[in-house]
């Protein structure tokens, strides 16, 4: 569950929507985090400006930012390793996209925590986030290994006006109600309850 309370009073950690892109993850192949090098060095040749935070540990982190620094993006990619609650909600509230090309996941409690931040989500269409997240309007998922397509949603979502961003926030919001630890709990304790009701006297 997310913690949507917590979330809600934590401010942007270095001024709001600092940042175009934000990853939150383990640095490791399978969460897709060269792919979205990759996906950034493309992006960037459109926007020059464009800047995106990667929030992570793992053993993969010396060879991301090898690659950061042989892809010339040290200006436009940022590592910060583990951080405690706060500072991660706030860095995600200074962001304007969650990008999330990870191809296999449980069921994405980074991609909650995103939209309980009010960003929109950008993912591979991989089965757990399809079946989690699938329905809600501010989360486009897009093929697998599909760079080309990750390129353009996102770039789409860097250049939408002010209202737009505002109304995908929402959304976000909105649908991450469903994650909170009110209605979780309730979900977990409606089986219990059934069964109690259908037990012999």
């Amino acid at each position: 569950a997310v913690d949507l309370d917590f979330i809600s009073k934590v401010e942007p950690h270095c001024g709001e929507k600092f940042f175009h892109g934000v990853f939150v993850g383990r640095i490791a192949k399978e969460k897709g985090i060269f792919d979205l090098l990759n996906v950034w060095k493309d992006i960037v040749k459109v926007r020059k400006d464009a800047k995106l935070l990667i929030i992570g540990s793992g053993l993969e982190l010396p060879s991301l930012k090898e690659k950061i620094v042989a892809s010339n993006l040290e200006n436009n990619v940022f590592v910060r390793g583990r951080c405690s609650d706060i500072e991660l909600y706030g860095l995600l509230k200074s962001s304007k996209i969650f990008v999330f090309p990870s191809i296999f996941e449980g069921w994405g409690i980074a991609a909650a925590e995103a939209l309980a931040c009010g960003l929109p989500v950008v993912a591979y269409d991989i089965p757990a986030l399809r079946e989690v997240f699938g329905k809600c309007k501010s989360v486009f998922l897009v093929p697998v290994k599909d760079n080309e397509s990750m390129t353009s949603t996102v770039l789409k979502i860097i250049n939408t006006d002010e209202k737009g961003l505002d109304d995908l926030s929402y959304y976000s919001k909105v649908y991450s109600k469903q994650f909170g630890w009110e209605e979780t709990a309730r979900k977990d304790l409606e089986p219990l309850r059934v069964l109690g009701n259908t037990r012999p006297n």
